[in-house]
């Protein structure tokens, strides 16, 4: 293994003063927007300038999940000791339909490694994958399967090194990645419907847990954990 970054990583694990139900794409869209609005003046809750009102294009550091009823929020980098630092319990946030305390926040603080491995590793697809904007999923559905196989290992690899450098990760060899295990499913992302990927990818990296690439990682699209 050659070591590449270490790269701080923080977790919130929001607890609700009731049980909530409901899916955790629908789930997750909700506490990002409950998150930026109770945090609008923080650019990193909602990847817009607040003075502009523009979208700023770069790899989100702050990144939201939902499992098991609770709502998860990730921080790499700077975000990390963001994330830490601010008053959770108590805070009131409208997801959706329900009002819900926040009772309990239980905070983490690790270092994410990342590695040029020796060997392939093995990475499960925890959440879809979005790769594909609705141009590049038009010419992708007019291939044969082999180059469809292609394509998407292609999209793959340049997704990967996109995330990497948006947490200043540089990959010095080539970087290799390939599904090996497929599932497709449709996914929802600003009222358009995309094409989600899971399944099982090997790659020449090692990758953290809570690590995610793709379209969409704020809203909790593309993780990965290691097999």
């Amino acid at each position: 293994m050659h070591p590449l970054a270490q790269i701080p990583l923080a977790q919130v694990e929001l607890h609700w003063d009731r049980d909530l139900s409901g899916g955790g794409e629908t789930r997750t869209r909700q506490l990002r927007g409950a998150l930026a609005t109770a945090f609008r003046d923080d650019d990193l809750f909602h990847q817009h300038d607040p003075a502009t009102g523009k979208v700023l294009y770069r790899y989100p550091q702050i990144q939201y999940r939902w499992r098991d009823g609770r709502g998860l929020i990730l921080g790499w980098g700077d975000a990390a000791s963001r994330l830490l630092g601010l008053p959770w319990l108590d805070l009131a946030l409208r997801l959706g339909e329900d009002t819900v305390a926040v009772t309990d926040a239980a905070l983490t603080l690790t270092h994410g490694q990342f590695a040029i491995g020796d060997r392939l590793a093995y990475y499960r697809i925890q959440t879809p994958v979005l790769l594909f904007n609705q141009d590049n999923y038009r010419r992708y559905r007019t291939l044969a399967e082999r180059e469809r196989r292609d394509e998407r290992d292609r999209l793959l690899v340049a997704n990967l090194l996109i995330a990497l450098r948006g947490l200043d990760v540089a990959f010095t060899q080539r970087l290799y990645a390939s599904l090996i295990q497929l599932d497709r499913q449709t996914c929802h992302y600003k009222g358009e419907s995309l094409f989600g990927l899971s399944g099982v990818m090997v790659a020449n990296a090692i990758l953290p847990a809570g690590f995610a690439f793709g379209h969409a990682v704020s809203h909790g699209y593309g993780e990965l954990v290691a097999i």
